[in-house]
């Protein structure tokens, strides 16, 4: 063996030379290819390899000639052949381009491979990508994780209101679908902090790119009126997006839905104080329960001012109505057997009235990136229900709310070195009342005259917020340290009165008011070190050192607490690839709170109609221990996905919650007892497309456990809950003419309190979709849902729901006749338990209904 080079020249019959065809250098009775190479324009050749035996054959191969060899000493310097030409006749072969294709970190679905005659929307197709899960409530995740980021060509114009864009972009304007693993947003971060989650990008096709699309549906049926309309301007271009919606429905679809923000929301959240006593929603489509008439206006605009510098303008309105009824029953066992019941039949109103308006600025690029983040949102919202139990009796609550917030931040690197200032401030007001009529808890207000007939809570909330940081980090070699060192104050003011009668008269007695003021102040050290193990793989340390003042006011018992808190959180985590198809995630946690200012009163507050309130001042505090794992699975040459979690969750607190009842009336209070409680969660989900099949099949577990105690009519009982889960689904096409939608959940709950063991609940789903096509723009739609409760009292434990549909398809008009609730199913039970109580009710359902609807293109 040694180094040699071998020349030669390739000719045709009439000696020209032949360029492009390829030779290669085989050793002797072997397929085995040594070296190989491609004639020159004057025919000639050069074969060099290290490794050359005594005796090699070459041979030329092109498509025009003959094939031909010469076995020859390996030594010999020049080697010409002379070959025939011939013709070959290609044979016809069709190219089909992957359903999922993988460059770098990012995946490629192909909306094309998906789509099929029944999907409108691109949410239609997000649904059936195996990797991809899209909730009931709109929200992706990819491999069981929500995801960070939701794009359109690049651009995050939404801000965490995906919902929009997958609900009223056509399927048919987009091309390509992709999950940016291990996406950082912020370039200056990149390569230093890995993101858990995934992002999602929708790539438009280059004919909808600048663009603009107009559509409008008008939709009418009966009964009684039923209308379904909706108005949605889109424009994306490489410098500007916009998308305005406008839709008014009352059919039952919760269009409202559109507007939930998955990311990006505010730090300062108002307080649920008040509720009124009104229907859980049902386990069931929403068509068929709920009774509503919602208008939505929706205007989003994106433009990139200059290279890397863009300004986001979001502005959302809701107007949403929505009644519901049922009869339900709680029965609450206390002790030595005893049960109470209540038996309540349940009338309500709810009116939504929300406006919000986000506007953000934002500089990103490889060296600085810079961020303001302005939101302003308000509401005025009134919830009214009746409940029927051994009286009538009435409740109206009005929670109108302003907030207001800003978010700065800004992150500057030169070298290997960086540094980060923000902040946030934010402010909040919320005023809250709850009218009952008549008073119930007579024995408990002495002092309210036996003639009023009706009590009113007020709660007034305020909530200042403001913090500054500053942060810096350094890099060397695969090692990185940051530090960030933050300090921030909070200003809390609860305010909280009853009032009996019309002319609202004051409800004298200490313990029914509440004026608290809370003020937080402090500073949090965090230190961070990473070690980069691979180009996406570190495991990392997280050390953050809270200092809490925190400064109790109660100026109605004129109290006072001042004191210093100690809040130690560390995080320890890995994020490695094993492969290229599997990656390993690995995370332990350790998270050191206290009590909010929502315990901090400690008179009485009416929070329903049958239930007060109170906490007795002692500070509660917890601590949980969680870790986590996952591995997750993809190949996307057989489209193969999988995802295996695990959590497990050791949490301690020094406080329980006591509730004594007195017959359907109870009071809760919170005493000082120090418990713990664990819980174990198991994920699995798998997604796959069986070409073989023309199939798209997903499936879904989990089990879930939990040990922990509760307290009630000041007796603590152990509890233990056991339940697990199955969801497979499937979407196949049977040909060009039939397309079949398949999916079931299968649930089995357990339960045991006081060592006693609830009987356990089976709860079976199956939803079933049939899309007959027989002409290219005909398409019928039939669907069946079924729903078993295993615990449910009556002979029926079994709800059946019949729809139909007509669609026909012009060249810019969809006609749709819609049949919903076909077998005009007009009640729906469920049973469910939890602790100590178990719970029965009985939905009111939409009536069979008939809807035309018209969607066409203007523009």
């Amino acid at each position: 063996m040694a180094q040699k080079e071998i020349k030669g020249r390739v000719l045709n019959s009439e000696q020209e030379p032949l360029a492009a065809v390829t030779v290669t250098l085989h050793p002797v009775g072997s397929q085995s290819i040594l070296t190989y190479a491609m004639t020159a324009g004057d025919g000639t050749f050069t074969l060099k390899s290290n490794n050359v035996p005594d005796s090699v054959t070459v041979s030329v191969r092109a498509m025009t000639i003959e094939s031909q060899s010469k076995s020859i000493k390996s030594d010999v310097g020049f080697v010409e052949f002379v070959v025939k030409e011939k013709t070959t006749e290609l044979k016809e072969i069709i190219v089909q381009a992957p359903k999922i294709r993988q460059t770098g970190d990012t995946l490629n679905y192909s909306v094309s491979s998906f789509l099929d005659e029944t999907d409108r929307s691109i949410g239609d197709v997000l649904k059936k990508l195996p990797g991809i899960q899209v909730l009931s409530s709109g929200q992706i995740l990819y491999q069981n994780k929500e995801i960070s980021k939701f794009y359109v060509e690049g651009l995050d114009l939404l801000q965490g209101k995906y919902g929009i864009a997958t609900n009223n972009i056509d399927a048919k304007q987009v091309a390509t679908v992709q999950v940016l693993e291990n996406h950082q947003p912020i370039k200056v971060l990149s390569g230093v902090e890995i993101p858990d989650n995934a992002a999602i990008n929708l790539k438009l096709k280059q004919s909808s790119l600048g663009a603009f699309f107009l559509t409008a549906q008008a939709g009418a049926g009966l009964p009684p009126i039923l209308l379904s309309n909706e108005l949605v301007g889109i424009r994306f271009t490489r410098n500007q997006q916009n998308m305005l919606v406008y839709k008014g429905d009352n059919t039952g679809r919760d269009i409202a839905r559109e507007l939930i923000s998955f990311y990006n929301n505010m730090r300062s959240s108002s307080s649920q104080f008040l509720s009124v006593q009104a229907p859980a929603p049902p386990p069931i489509r929403e068509q068929h329960y709920l009774f509503n008439d919602a208008h939505l206006f929706s205007l989003n605009d994106l433009r990139i001012l200059k290279k890397d510098l863009t300004l986001t303008g979001n502005v959302n309105y809701l107007h949403d109505t929505q009644k519901s009824n049922s009869f339900s029953r709680r029965d609450i066992s206390i002790d030595q057997g005893q049960t109470i019941q209540i038996v309540e039949d349940l009338n309500s109103r709810l009116t939504k009235r929300e406006l919000e308006g986000n506007f953000t600025l934002e500089g990103n690029t490889e060296k600085h990136f810079l961020e303001n983040k302005l939101r302003i949102a308000s509401d005025w919202n009134r919830h009214t229900g009746d409940v029927e139990t051994s009286q009538r009796i009435s409740q109206q609550l009005y929670k109108p709310s302003f907030q207001i917030e800003n978010d700065f931040s800004f992150i500057r690197r030169s070298g290997n070195k960086r540094f980060r200032i923000g902040s946030n401030i934010s402010y909040l007001q919320q005023n809250s009342s709850l009218l009952v009529s008549p008073i119930l808890f007579n024995d408990f207000f002495t002092t309210v005259s036996p003639d009023d007939t009706q009590i009113k809570q007020n709660i007034l909330f305020n909530h200042f917020n403001a913090n500054f940081y500053f942060s810096g980090g350094k890099e060397k070699d695969r090692l990185a340290a940051d530090y960030r060192i933050e300090a921030f104050t909070g200003i809390y003011d609860v305010n909280s009165e009853m009032f009996t009668g019309k002319s609202e008269t004051p409800i004298r007695g200490d313990s029914l008011q509440n004026k608290i003021k809370r003020n937080e102040a402090g500073v949090e050290f965090m230190g961070t070190m990473s070690y980069r193990i691979g180009n996406n793989s570190r495991v990392y340390i997280v050390v953050p050192l809270k200092i809490l003042y925190l400064d109790r006011q109660d100026k109605i018992r004129n109290s006072r607490e001042n004191k210093g808190h100690f809040l130690f959180s560390p995080r320890l985590g890995l994020q490695y690839p094993i492969n290229v198809r599997t990656k390993f995630l690995s995370s332990l946690s350790v998270a050191n709170n206290i009590g909010l200012v929502s315990e901090d009163y400690r008179g009485y507050i009416m929070n329903t109609y049958r239930s007060l309130i109170r906490n007795d001042g002692v500070l509660s505090k917890n601590r949980n221990i969680e870790s986590y794992t996952s591995i997750d699975y993809k190949n996307p040459f057989s489209t193969l996905f999988a995802t295996l979690s695990f959590s497990y969750s050791n949490f301690w607190k020094n406080m329980l919650y006591d509730v004594r009842y007195n017959g359907i009336l109870n009071h809760s209070t919170s005493i000082e007892h120090p418990n713990n409680s664990h819980s174990l969660d198991v994920n699995f989900s798998l997604g796959q497309s069986i070409n073989a099949i023309n199939s798209e099949v997903k499936f879904f577990a989990r089990y879930y456990r939990n040990n922990s105690l509760v307290l009630n009519q000041g007796i603590i009982s152990d509890f233990f809950s056991n339940s697990y889960s199955l969801s497979p689904s499937i979407n196949t096409n049977l040909g060009q003419y039939v397309i079949v939608n398949y999916n079931a959940s299968y649930s089995n709950n357990r339960n045991t309190v006081r060592k006693k063991k609830m009987p356990e609940i089976h709860n079976f789903t199956q939803a079933l979709t049939t899309s007959f096509i027989p002409l290219k723009k005909l398409i019928f739609n039939i669907s069946f849902n079924h729903y078993y409760n295993s615990l449910i009292e009556s002979e029926v434990r079994s709800s059946w729901f019949g729809n139909a549909g007509i669609k026909y398809k012009f060249k810019n008009v969809d006609l749709m006749l819609d049949w919903t609730n076909v077998f005009n199913t007009n009640r729906f039970i469920t049973y469910s338990y939890s602790d100590i109580s178990s719970y029965s009710s009985e939905y009111n359902l939409r009536p069979s209904e008939i809807l035309l609807r018209i969607r066409f293109k203007i523009l």
